[in-house]
């Protein structure tokens, strides 16, 4: 697992020939100061630098400024350098490795492979690849102006992947890991060869058939020799046809008798789903913190744990149910498939068969030229098309290769699951009753995926609770990257003082061991700072120095001058 940390942050301004250097510590960073003194503009340019871009003051676009980050990677350090549009990564000797405007299909992967971000994540278009830097970075952040709204929001342009949210939950936690998504990347890479060959394949026996190439007998065969081996050809092909309609028909009906048995586990599943949800809700109504079993004699604690299990059993089988239906279309297109092609062996069949008994007039010298061309057309289009059926034989193999690999994957997981999210709603319960969060469907909120439906003050303390929840479990499950945990402005609609103060409590109490916060705040309410630093902004609308201006220009000038 990669551990990303922020080092420095550099900012100059050429037009107002003012600039700033924020230097990080190591585990906790307090940027403080009154509204208006600029700490949001100068915490939303560490992820700019990035291209992971969040709302912006008016005016810190109009000053043009330049972002220059000093950030490590498991203790090596790298630069990243943004002017305007273009973004360059810089190794720890400063020379320049990528200098780009696009951030999806360049920036993304080289930071990407910097960080051991192998997300595979599909757009609205249907391609797939590696998203840009936000989505690395989107669980470590809560902006000021997007993020205390709703969990994993802080980023602008993050809904150009429909279902974002569910899979960046999933690789984060570590409820997915880096490898399913490579070998996801890999079985992509596959189908999309498989197509193009198969594309080929297709414009090969589409030239046969076009050309009236297909395999027959026209008695226009040079000796005797060639007479039978033509009879033959047909013969043969007529057999295998027969065989490979066989063979589709055995395969149909075995797909009929597994559609039959899915049908009959999906009706078990939604059977036990609905008993769990009766379960729950009779001891939600239940008031004894104590339950005897009828049967056993065995006392049962009636507390969120033992009700949590339930919901968990019952999620279970509606994600089982969900997984039958997926199964059913799976195999509805596979049976489409199979009697699609018995239908085309059909008419091919008849065909030849018709061509068989065919009787033939008389013959001149041009039809015997004209059927030698043709057969010599065709046997050289016969080779094409066994070249390209043989590569995408392989390629069939691959493919289902990979897909034996991620059903272990799938049945792996889901142990691992079960471990990652009952730690995550022990967290996610600890950390609201923290922060005095009483008016929410703790049920709801403790899953990892369930998106927070609150308003009011419990809502940003709500938020807090969730990302930090989910960021203890990314530290403690993830096999593919940490970063900073960065927090801006907690006190968001009208928090009373004993609110925020708690807030900023526990945002310090909560880091993990090896991880960095930064924070940006107007006050700490009294809360001491241990292990970490405090950086005061005191001039309104004016957070970028002109005295800092020649050095921060000096700074930047060797990395300037190489993109």
């Amino acid at each position: 697992m990669k551990n990303l940390r922020f080092e420095k942050l550099e900012l100059l301004s050429t037009i107002e020939k003012r600039a700033k250097t924020v230097e990080f510590h190591p585990r906790l960073t307090v940027i403080k100061g009154e509204n208006d003194v600029g700490k949001s503009s100068v915490i939303k340019s560490l992820y700019w630098a990035f291209g992971a871009s969040a709302k912006t003051h008016p005016s810190w676009k109009r000053a043009k400024v330049k972002a220059l980050v000093t950030f490590t990677v498991d203790g090596t350090r790298h630069f990243v350098l943004r002017d305007g549009s273009r973004i360059a990564l810089f190794d720890e000797s400063s020379k320049v490795k990528l200098s780009t405007t696009s951030i999806t299909s360049e920036l993304g992967p080289a930071f990407a492979e910097l960080v051991n971000f192998r997300l595979i994540l599909t757009d609205k278009n249907g391609s797939s690849g590696t998203p840009p830097p936000a989505f690395a970075l989107l669980p470590f952040y809560i902006d000021q102006d997007n993020g205390w709204g709703q969990t994993l929001e802080s980023f602008d342009n993050i809904q150009q992947y429909p279902g974002v949210r569910r899979s960046v939950i999933e690789f984060h936690s570590g409820i997915r890991s880096n490898e399913f998504y490579e070998l996801t990347a890999e079985r992509r890479k596959a189908i999309i060869e498989r197509d193009e060959v198969g594309r080929d394949k297709k414009a090969v026996e589409n030239a046969i058939a076009k050309l009236g190439l297909e395999p027959d007998f026209t008695g226009l065969e040079l000796n005797a020799a060639e007479h039978e081996a033509s009879i033959e050809q047909l013969l043969v092909r007529l057999r295998t046809l027969r065989d490979a309609r066989q063979r589709r028909a055995a395969e149909l009906a075995i797909l009929v008798d597994e559609r039959s048995t899915v049908r009959e586990q999906m009706e078990i599943a939604t059977a036990a789903a609905r008993e769990f949800d009766e379960d729950f809700r009779w001891l939600s109504k239940v008031d004894d913190s104590e339950i005897l079993c009828p049967t056993c004699g065995t006392v049962h604690q009636n507390n969120f744990a033992n009700k949590f299990a339930i919901v968990d059993d019952s999620e279970a089988c509606s994600d089982f149910v969900g997984d039958c239906l997926e199964r059913m279309r799976g195999i509805a297109s596979k049976a489409k498939v199979i009697e699609d092609s018995m239908r085309e062996t059909d008419r091919t069949t008849e065909e030849i068969s018709r061509i068989l008994a065919d009787r033939r007039g008389d013959l001149t010298l041009e039809d015997v030229i004209k059927a030698e061309s043709r057969r010599s057309v065709r046997a050289m289009l016969d080779a094409q098309v066994s070249d390209l059926s043989e590569q995408m034989a392989r390629i069939a193999g691959e493919i289902a290769a990979t897909d034996d690999k991620l059903k272990e994957f799938e049945k792996d997981s889901r142990k691992r699951k079960k471990e990652i999210e009952a730690f995550f709603a022990a967290e996610m319960l600890r950390f609201l009753n923290a922060l005095a969060v009483q008016n929410i469907d703790h049920d709801s909120v403790t899953k990892i995926d369930r998106k927070i439906n609150d308003t009011g003050s419990d809502l940003p303390r709500a938020v807090l609770s969730y990302h930090l929840a989910l960021m203890r479990t990314i530290f403690k499950f993830s096999t593919a990257l940490t970063a900073p945990m960065v927090i801006d402005s907690p006190n968001q609609q009208d928090q009373d003082a004993g609110n925020v103060a708690a807030m900023i409590s526990l945002i310090v109490e909560s880091r993990p061991h090896d991880g960095q916060t930064v924070l940006g705040t107007v006050s700490l309410h009294d809360q001491e700072i241990v292990d970490g630093k405090v950086i005061t902004f005191h001039e309104r609308g004016a957070v970028l120095a002109a005295e800092e201006y020649e050095s921060v220009t000096a700074r930047f000038r060797p990395f300037l001058d190489q993109i």
